[in-house]
């Protein structure tokens, strides 16, 4: 059986930094004074915000703990994260709370929140100090439609003023509305059908946080990042007009539409395979130069993939032609043995020169 604790630790946490951002006093507060007049001023100046509720909350049971005299002490303290909430916030309260338990250690916390967003930092407390109880603060509502009508705009210029929210109830919408406008004018007759694709694909990277991978590849390589954007600005351009070669036709297989989907020109002689190779062939290239910019050793494997990929597009082309009935079966076998062949040159060329390395590091691991 666990003893009980000595020393306990009343926690209030405000992980969107309200109080320092409307009284402009540091966190953390340890003690009961400290907290006290932070949360007067807090109240004094947003009565309506549930945060106040959570301090006072803080406060009432510090009090009532250390009346009751079941621990030899208690601690009221306040903690707070970041405006964005999120990964910020949740290391600003850890580094908090490692601040308090550096100057004083206590067997057990008790959390007072005024939401579930307030408790996700509960993981947080619990890998610091044991958690006795988690206690969440509701506040009362009078249900009388006028208190109603008044707390509904309260919410609403919240949503219209707080920095956190007003970009999704007026940016996106303003975005939604300035696209449909300038469809309208652009392409009268596709206008839902790219508003969908747009919204759709916001949705997509947002769901899948394709927008943060993006970011760390900018980070690590601006040159990547770029070519990665070219590579899909091609494949969309190769798709429109794969698509829209193929919609001319009637009456053809799926392999023989397939074929003149790649065949399908984009003037003069570039076709949309040369594209699709072309989009392959740029993130290649980009790691290539950004290795020789960095001064980096650049592999054999990433020239020997480049070579590859324009053996793959003759390939390709052969195969294509064979598709739509205006090639040669003994031309694609040509050029599939050709690839064959440089392909395992370059796997032996790779492997011969593997192995100095690898003959230097065994006579090292010897030494």
């Amino acid at each position: 059986m666990r003893p009980k604790p000595r020393s306990v630790l009343v926690l209030c946490v405000d992980r969107d930094n309200d109080v320092e951002e409307v009284v402009g006093v540091r966190t953390p507060l340890v003690g009961e004074d400290a907290v006290e007049k932070v949360a007067v001023e807090f109240a004094m100046k947003r009565p309506e915000d549930s945060d106040a509720n959570a301090i006072f909350a803080a406060l009432k049971m510090y009090r009532e703990l250390k009346a009751e005299g079941g621990f030899e002490e208690v601690e009221v303290a306040l903690v707070a994260g970041h405006r964005d909430e999120g990964v910020k916030a949740d290391m600003r309260i850890g580094e908090e709370l490692d601040e308090i338990l550096a100057s004083r250690k206590f067997d057990a916390a008790i959390l007072v929140s005024d939401g579930p967003t307030d408790e996700l930092v509960l993981p947080i407390l619990q890998s610091r100090v044991p958690v006795l109880s988690v206690q969440r603060v509701v506040v009362q509502q009078s249900r009388g439609v006028e208190e109603s009508f008044l707390l509904i705009l309260r919410y609403l210029r919240r949503l219209l003023e707080e920095e956190k929210y007003k970009k999704y109830s007026l940016g996106v919408p303003g975005a939604l509305i300035a696209l449909y406008m300038m469809l309208s004018i652009l392409v009268p007759g596709y206008v839902w059908h790219l508003l969908l694709l747009v919204l759709g694909l916001s949705m997509l990277i947002k769901g899948f946080s394709l927008d943060e991978i993006l970011k760390r590849i900018y980070h690590a390589s601006p040159l990547l990042f770029a070519s990665l954007v070219a590579s899909l600005l091609l494949i969309a351009l190769a798709l429109m007009t794969g698509v829209n070669r193929v919609s001319e036709l009637r009456g053809v297989g799926v392999f023989e539409a397939l074929g003149y989907f790649l065949l399908a020109s984009m003037g003069e002689q570039v076709l949309v395979l040369d594209l699709m190779v072309l989009s392959l062939s740029l993130p290649l290239a980009a790691e290539v130069l950004d290795a020789v910019f960095s001064d980096k050793k650049v592999g054999f494997s990433d020239y020997g993939a480049l070579v590859l990929l324009l053996l793959f597009r003759q390939v390709l082309l052969e195969y294509s032609k064979v598709l739509v009935g205006t090639g040669s079966i003994f031309t694609l076998l040509y050029w599939i043995a050709l690839t064959i062949v440089v392909l395992a040159v370059l796997a032996a060329i790779s492997t011969l020169m593997g192995k100095p390395g690898r003959a230097a590091y065994a006579k090292s691991s010897e030494l």
